[in-house]
């Protein structure tokens, strides 16, 4: 057993932590033990107990001598079983066996039995049935006894032995009822009374032993069998016995042995079986040659074995696995090691277990044991709580009354034949009936029962008991010894979790308490006894890992001992070596001393080795290094490193051969230091060493200087080099952090490397000055630019994120807008779901997350979640405020008034005013001039919405336009361009211009058949494609205006340009010269008075085309061709007179070449006129000759054929037949150009209108826009129009108290001021409306909500922002800026006039002649006078039959606790309304709306916001424990887990509610009252809907009730605070409220209002009128009747409730 010990790590933990748990183990385990005692006597107190007590001695007299063998309790009397002594005769009758006995107790009188007779107990002795089968019984067998007497079940036997063996028996039966009743039977009763072999084998059952097997047999030096899958170890080979815990078969040491009777046997010769009984494991093991087993106990929790053979005799299971009861005798599991086991000095031979015998209370059991072979019996008490076993009580026999007296037959003295038998009366606990019943009603000890009561202290006082003996432990032992085991604190870490697990009722709440608080210190205890074992597991870890360290130093050092001391090295080198690893070894040895735990003998033993072994290694160095040549080897050597040395090619080999050198220096130094130490008996030696250790010393010394030159030398050189390649990395290291740092902290993290890089080469050429300097100004230099790097990277973030956010609002608003078109909550769902636009609102704020911009993020959730919420809402409020029920969008029901709902948004608009633009606000009435210069000069767009299209410009032909000039100039008009192939590339261009407005399938098919007819006449036009006019200039510049020279150099340039194009594809080539040819072009024309074309950018590319192909020769159009043969031809022909003179005139102007060019412009004039004037006469012409009558278009042609006239002679021409004009047909859209689906079209005009329009006036236009946009932008922001916007708190809800009474009030009103929807509508719009009521009840967040609902503008007024001083509705006139603004609000919601909710709030804080300024609007005139906002003008607002209505709102108490006075004029034309006085029979629903109004601000309530609204209330119901309210009613399935959350919650709102109610009462009775009667001062804490909101906020599931009224207490300390002098006052009068007023608190409110009294007495008010206190709120929440659903009594919440408004 102590080699099993010592085997085992002692890993006790330290003294002072040992210390410090088992102090705070023994405090808990005491107050564990006090407090479950306490609970014991209020157990026995209530249930009733009582002990065993010996009660006195009395005597049985049988009037002849007899030998008793049994007794029995029956009906009252003692039935005693006796037979008559050897030589008295034989027994013939029931008498002579079977006698009755009334016990008597006379008042201070001893106990006495007298004999009673054989009718005393009907049915029992007096049967005739009964005497004949005793007498036939004795008649027939001679040797017939009475055995003994026996109750099993409701029977009663009396055994006899008939015969020698022990089966012979017959049994009588009788039938004893609980009441008393008796009756005989017969004398069959074998059967029931089992034989002693039956029974010792049921007896033996209560526990199960398993045999050991084959396989649990483990093999070994010492093997052993494995007993309960590992726990033990048993083996009874060797000798011995043997217990082990530890499966080692090394040793045959175990923590149990005894010696076997033959030492000489296997292991499979004994026989070995286990039983588990809890933590015990009981052994029973028969050793070879041995007829006795032999029994022990192990219990896992201790660690002790004990041997107990009585256990094998019968063995019985204590209550809950307490432990194990035998005769004589019990083991306790839970008790320490040294006590668990008692047995007592009794006479067990033969003992069977009989009987189980529990007691009423549940505390005592009586064991009974029974030796059938000599009737003699053993009674053995037991209690649960105490967990200990009485003496036990030997008896010839025994009787059990009811009432739990138990009488004891007793042997008379020397065994002796009398008449007179003592007994022993016992009182005992284990009364069949109870003398007082248990607790009535439903206390916390009746709700746990006695028997759980029991069972919890029983169990609490065990784990007392385990910790009493860790905590004491320190007591019993020594030293070391002195600290409990880890297996003892493992117990109580065990029986602690045991004992909360299987009773709730420790820590259950509100049940714990009122139960003595048992699981405080039990919790206190586990977690202490949870650290010691902790410490016990560290401590174990520390002493392994020491131990580990001490064997590793050991096995090393006895490898280098054994080593050292069979080397002999040959040199001093090898000597030194040799020494220095010895005392490395040795240092190695000390730093162990320095580990926690380490065995400091086993250090010593090595430290000594060591020790021995360098002295003697010593000695031998001395004597070897004392000859002549010892250090010829080292000189040799470092004479050798000195040349290499002097010859060393580069630093680091230098460095390396330093190395080598010292190296040599410090073994030389070591070994001086070596022989210095040693004790050399010779001095001689000790000199001789010396010496020649300072000779090779001075080498050393000399090949270091040689060498540190050389290397000085060499730095100097490869240092240079070196740092220029090291700079040269830097940079480009320094390049790619650049590249790489593409964040922020990516710049800090890359800057941070390279400055470490930077160190590093300051520390390497830290030699060198200017190397230092120079990477000095790198360093600042590489500040600088990651700085800046990461200021770019850190504006680019949050661009990107402003971006995010901006775009992500934008999405919103759509969302927003879509989810009004969803008809159901199934679409709203899905919509939030899966639509894309709400996953890119989610992965937008999963980006900015990423970015850094958590904030942002947050409130992109919040808003869609609120989204999401609103979205709910209004399909809800759609569906149950439809006027048909329907959900449609078009009217709302408001109590039973109908309105029409507006639907557009609040926009800013343009629209036209007078001669010029206004801004308008859409629906309204709203009008204020633009006045901006720059925006009148944009007036031609005004009429143009679209950027594509205008009267002269069809959207399709500029898409068509937009197209062409993408394509090369050779595309061909044939094959692939017809219209269905050109389609596809119309249709991608229409797509990425989103803002030009093409409808797909209408404008992009009108493009593609335009852009096929363009290409089919643009492909044999040429140059025709450029219009007349700009054809004409060219002409006129190129025959007037450039000479001979230009000509020539301008023509080379453009065919060689054109070469270019045609070989590389270089389309653009030409234009340079071409914007050259048109600014020449243009100053000529300017310069000659000749008429310029607008652009002459087209003139110049005519002209660089032109000269590129033909040369110079122009081309002409069949058209001017025509119309200058037409001319001739009407002149009689060009030889005519008439054209001869027109020749002649032109002539007579002179010139006609660029070195005479004469008067140019008079020529063209004369020749624009009279080719004018035939053009028109040829129109003429033809308009006779037009079936519709119209003008002919004037001919385009006309300054081409000019130009042909004017140039004929000076330049060369060319006729160019091909077709201009086509007609577009079957074009689907519409424009003042299309006639019958048919669009005319001319190519040159085509182009040189669609360029214009595509150049110029379309990016006009988008400039128009963007300053159209601005402008609106800077109005709308002006306007603050977003604030007027009613947005629905995500916390409102409507609850049934806003149906039923808010909204119908509001509908009356409104009825009369917007008039309603349908047929019935009034005409004369009139009223006003004014709510009025305590701060907190949400009126303006009712009036935003239905403003909301009835799509109203909703402009908020702040009254105390107007404050007293405002009385006009002029801004100038304003006390303040902030007044001005609110005063503008005014004005601007009454210009605005339609669809339009003006809201004063707070209108207590106001003047009232301002507010009388709104009483024309109570009438059926509707005009007010004010200030327009717009241009700040006077004016007259007329609202008559305008959707415009007014609502004030305010606190009818001022924040001084005066009364809010209402002007009178206005009191009697408003609809005034104080919401406190509408609620008379609505007191349940005001009361309800506190809980459904903070619904949303608990996480658990927050989803019955959106759930039925039935459900809410059947909630409520429940929570308050209406019993008439069932939850399989609830439309929504809920879990049984979320269920109970949800009511947890509302059974704490129910209590705040309560408060809340109870506080708004008192403010209003104190503010409502008259100052003069104030008898306490004014109580100024309110409770309104925002104090139930907060203090919802704040509950959870788990709340107990007090802790719930910590929170009420908590909030109104908070809110207290701001009151200054008055918090006392005001927390004091919310106690008394409350009814949680302490003696102290009655005492100074007392103090307070007595005060306050004086106070007003001595400044003359009255304070006499008596004082009205409300009735205390009940501290637990009754359970409501039926008709009340709020949890509250109906007269407190109805008073509360008609108050609170």
């Amino acid at each position: 057993m102590a080699t099993e010990a010592r085997r085992t790590p002692d890993a006790r933990p330290d003294a002072g932590a040992h210390e410090v748990l088992r102090d705070r183990m023994a405090a808990a385990a005491a107050d564990l033990a006090a407090r479950a005692r306490a609970l014991n006597d209020r157990r026995v107190e209530a249930f009733g107990g009582a002990g065993l007590e010996l009660a006195g001695a009395a005597r049985l007299d049988t009037g002849r001598p007899r030998v008793p063998c049994d007794a029995a309790a029956v009906g009252g009397a003692l039935l005693l079983g006796a037979n008559p002594p050897a030589g008295h005769g034989r027994p013939e009758s029931v008498a002579d066996v079977l006698t009755l006995h009334r016990l008597r107790v006379e008042d201070g009188g001893p106990p006495a039995f007298e004999p009673a007779g054989a009718d005393a107990v009907p049915g029992l002795l007096d049967d005739p049935r009964l005497h004949r089968d005793v007498e036939e019984l004795f008649r027939y067998y001679r040797h017939a006894r009475l055995l003994r007497l026996r109750r099993t079940g409701p029977l009663l036997l009396a055994v006899f032995s008939i015969g020698e063996r022990a089966t012979d028996i017959r049994v009588l039966r009788w039938r004893a009822e609980d009441g008393g009743t008796v009756a005989y039977l017969d004398a069959k009763g074998e059967r029931d009374h089992l034989d002693p072999t039956a029974r010792s084998a049921r007896a033996a059952q209560d526990v199960v032993w398993t045999p050991a097997a084959r396989e649990d047999h483990v093999t070994g030096r010492h093997p052993h069998v494995a007993v309960d899958g590992g726990t033990l170890y048993v083996s009874t080979v060797g000798g011995a016995l043997t217990v082990k815990t530890v499966n080692d078969t090394e040793t045959a040491e175990g923590v149990h042995s005894e010696p076997v009777e033959d030492p000489l046997q296997a292991l499979a010769d004994a026989e070995i079986a286990h039983a588990r009984v809890g933590p015990l494991v009981l052994l029973r093991v028969l050793p070879y040659n041995e007829t006795v087993h032999r029994h022990l106990v192990f219990n896992t929790r201790t660690g002790e074995v004990l041997r107990l053979d009585g256990i094998g005799q019968a063995c019985r299971r204590l209550p809950d696995d307490q432990g194990v009861v035998f005769p004589g005798g019990c083991y306790l599991a839970d008790a320490p090691a040294g006590s668990a086991a008692r047995t007592f000095e009794a006479d067990t031979e033969g003992m069977e277990f009989e009987a189980e015998v529990r007691s009423p209370n549940g505390e005592d059991v009586l064991y009974v044991f029974h030796a059938p072979s000599r009737g003699r019996s053993l009674l053995l008490p037991y209690n649960l709580i105490r967990k200990e076993a009485a003496a036990p009580i030997p008896a010839l026999g025994h009787a059990l009354f009811d009432d739990g007296t138990l009488a004891v037959l007793g042997e008379a003295a020397g065994g002796e034949e009398t008449a007179a038998h003592p007994v022993r009366l016992w009182n005992t606990p284990y009364a069949l009936r109870p003398r007082a019943a248990g607790p009535a009603g439903d206390g916390p000890l009746a709700r746990v029962g006695n028997a759980e009561l029991v069972r919890g202290i029983s169990d609490c006082l065990s784990v007392v008991r385990l910790a009493e003996g860790v905590t004491g432990w320190t007591a019993r032992g020594a030293g070391g010894g002195g600290l409990p085991t880890a297996a003892a604190l493992e117990a109580v870490t065990a029986a602690c979790a045991r004992a909360a697990d299987r009773h709730h009722w420790l820590d259950a709440p509100g049940l714990a308490e009122e139960l003595e608080g048992l699981g405080t210190p039990l919790r206190t205890l586990r977690e202490a006894a949870e650290q010691a074992v902790a410490e016990y597991a560290r401590v174990a870890e520390l002493r392994e890992r020491a131990a580990a360290a001490v064997e590793e130093t050991a096995a090393r050092t006895t490898a280098l001992v054994r080593r050292v001391r069979g080397e002999a090295p040959g040199e001093a080198a090898g000597w030194v070596a040799l020494l220095a690893e010895l005392r490395r070894a040795r240092g190695a040895v000390e730093t162990l001393r320095e580990l926690r735990h380490a065995d400091p003998g086993r250090i010593d033993a090595l430290g000594a080795e060591l020790d021995e072994a360098l002295a003697a290694t010593g000695r031998r160095a001395a004597a070897d290094l004392s000859r002549a040549d010892a250090f010829d080897g080292v000189g040799a050597a470092v004479a050798e490193l000195a040349e290499r040395a002097a010859a060393a090619p580069t630093a680091a080999e230098a460095d390396a051969l330093g190395e080598r050198i010292a190296g040599h220096a410090d073994g030389l130094g070591a070994v001086t230091e070596v022989i210095g130490s040693l004790e050399v008996g010779d001095a001689t030696v000790r000199t001789a060493v010396l010496e020649r250790i300072g000779e090779a010393t001075a080498a050393v010394n000399r090949a270091r200087a040689v060498l540190e030159g050389r290397r000085r030398e060499l730095l100097e050189a490869e240092g240079r080099a070196e740092f220029a390649a090291e700079t040269a990395l830097l940079g480009q290291a320094v390049t790619g952090a650049l590249a790489a740092a593409t964040t922020p902290d990516e710049c800090d993290e890359q800057l941070g490397r390279l400055l470490v890089r930077l160190e590093d080469l300051e520390s390497r050429f830290g030699a060198h000055e200017d190397f230092l300097a120079r990477l000095a100004e790198r360093r600042e230099e590489i500040r600088e630019t990651f700085a800046a790097r990461r200021q770019a990277r850190l504006d680019e973030r949050a661009r990107h994120a402003e971006r995010l956010a901006v775009s992500a609002a934008r999405v919103l608003e759509t969302v927003a807008r879509r989810c009004a078109s969803l008809a159901s909550a199934e679409e709203v769902a899905a919509h939030f779901a899966a639509d894309p636009l709400v996953a890119r609102i989610r992965a937008t704020a999963e980006e900015l997350r990423s970015l850094g911009d958590t904030a942002r993020a947050e409130e992109l959730t919040a808003s869609l979640a609120a989204a999401r919420q609103e979205a709910d809402r209004a399909l809800r409020d759609r569906v149950e405020l439809g006027a048909d029920g329907s959900g449609g969008a078009g009217t709302v029901r408001l109590g039973r008034h109908r309105f029409a709902v507006s639907t557009r948004p609040l926009e800013v608009t343009l629209v036209p005013h007078g001669d010029g633009l206004a801004f308008a606000v859409s629906g309204t009435g709203y009008r204020a001039a633009v006045r901006d210069p720059d925006f009148a000069a944009t007036r031609e767009f005004w009429d143009q919405p679209l950027v594509s299209e205008s009267p002269h410009v069809y959207r399709a032909e500029h898409l068509a336009a937009t197209v062409l000039a993408d394509l090369p100039p050779d595309a061909a008009g044939t094959g692939d361009t017809d219209a269905e192939s050109l389609l596809p590339l119309v249709r991608r261009a229409a797509e990425t211009a989103y803002d030009e407005g093409y409808d797909r399938g209408v404008h992009d098919h009108d493009a593609a058949a335009i852009l096929a007819q363009v290409l089919r006449l643009r492909a044999g036009a040429g140059l025709l494609r450029f219009t007349p006019r700009a054809r004409a200039a060219a002409q006129l510049f190129w025959a007037y205006g450039a000479d001979g020279a230009a000509r020539a150099a301008w023509t080379v340039r453009a065919r060689s340009l054109a070469r270019a194009r045609a070989a590389f594809g270089a389309h653009g080539a030409l234009e340079p010269l071409a914007a050259e040819l048109g600014r020449a072009a243009q100053q000529f024309l300017e310069r000659a008075g000749l008429p310029a074309p607008s652009r002459p950018a087209a003139v110049g590319a005519y002209l660089a085309e032109e000269l590129a192909f033909s040369g110079g020769r122009f081309a002409v159009g069949p058209a001017a061709r025509a119309l200058l043969d037409g001319f001739h031809a009407s002149l009689g022909g060009a030889q005519s007179a008439p054209a001869e003179e027109f020749a002649e005139d032109l002539r007579a102007l002179g010139g006609g070449s660029p070195g005479e060019p004469g008067r140019p412009a008079a020529r063209h004039q004369l020749a624009t006129a009279w080719l004018g004037a035939y053009a028109e006469s040829a129109a003429r012409e033809g308009r006779e000759g037009r079936e519709d009558g119209r003008d002919a278009a004037p001919s385009p042609d006309l300054p081409e054929a000019v130009a042909v006239a004017l140039c004929g002679d000076a330049l060369e021409h060319r006729d160019v037949d091909a077709p201009l004009t086509a007609v577009v047909t079957g074009l689907l859209g519409t424009h003042p150009r299309i006639t019958g689906g048919a669009l005319p079209l001319r190519l040159d005009e085509f182009l040189a209108r669609t360029e214009e329009f595509r150049t110029v006036r379309v990016p006009a236009h988008r400039a128009y826009t963007r300053r159209r946009a601005e402008l609106l932008g800077a109005e709308r922001e002006r306007l603050r129009l977003d604030a007027y916007v009613p947005r629905v708190l995500p916390a409102f809800v409507r609850n049934r108290l806003i149906d039923e009474v808010y909204l119908p009030l509001i509908g009356d009103n409104l009825a009369k001021q917007l008039g309603t929807a349908g047929e019935d509508r009034r005409t004369d719009s009139q009223g006003l409306l004014l709510l009025l009521s305590p701060p907190g009840y949400g009126k303006t967040t009712l009036m935003e909500y239905v403003a909301a609902r009835l799509g109203l503008a909703f402009v908020r007024v702040d009254g105390p922002a107007l404050g007293h001083r405002t009385t006009s509705l002029d801004p100038a006139a304003a006390p303040d800026a902030t007044a001005r603004r609110e005063v503008e609000k005014i004005n601007f919601a009454l210009e605005t006039g339609s669809d339009v909710l003006l809201h004063l709030d707070d209108v207590q804080h106001t003047s009232p002649e301002l507010l009388q300024r709104f009483i024309p609007l109570c009438d059926a005139q509707r005009r007010l006078d004010g200030v327009r906002f717009s241009d700040g003008r006077p004016a007259t607002y007329d609202l008559r039959g305008k959707r415009f209505a007014v609502c004030m709102t305010g606190n009818p108490f001022t924040e001084s606790g005066a009364r809010f006075r209402v002007p009178d004029m206005l009191a009697n034309r408003a609809d005034v309304w104080n919401l406190g006085d509408v609620l008379s029979g609505r007191e349940e629903l005001f009361a309800l709306s506190h809980i459904e109004n903070s619904l949303t601000a608990n996480p658990v309530l927050a989803p019955l916001a959106s759930r039925e609204r039935a459900d809410t209330e059947l909630l409520v119901r429940l929570a308050g424990g209406d019993p008439t309210a069932r939850p399989d009613r609830l439309s929504h399935p809920y879990a049984p887990a979320e269920l109970e959350q949800v009511l947890g919650v509302l059974r704490g709102l129910l209590r705040v509610r309560r408060t809340v109610l109870a506080v708004n009462a008192a403010y209003i009775a104190s503010a409502s009252g008259d100052e003069a009667a104030r008898t306490e001062p004014p109580f100024r804490l309110q409770g309104s809907y925002r104090d139930t909101g907060k203090l919802a906020g704040r509950l959870a599931p788990v709340m107990t009730e007090e802790e719930v009224e910590a929170l009420i207490d908590d909030h109104y300390t908070a809110e207290a605070r701001t009151l200054s002098a008055e918090a006392e006052a005001n927390l004091l009068k919310l106690a008394e409220l409350r009814g949680r007023m302490t003696r102290e608190q009655e005492r100074r409110w007392r103090e307070v209002k007595e005060a306050f009294r004086a106070r007003a007495a001595r400044t003359g008010r009255a304070a006499g009128a008596a004082e009205t206190v409300p009735e205390p709120i009940p501290q637990t929440v009754p359970e409501p009747t039926p008709q009340t659903v709020s949890g509250a009594a109906p007269e407190a919440e109805a008073a509360a409730g008609g108050a609170a408004l």
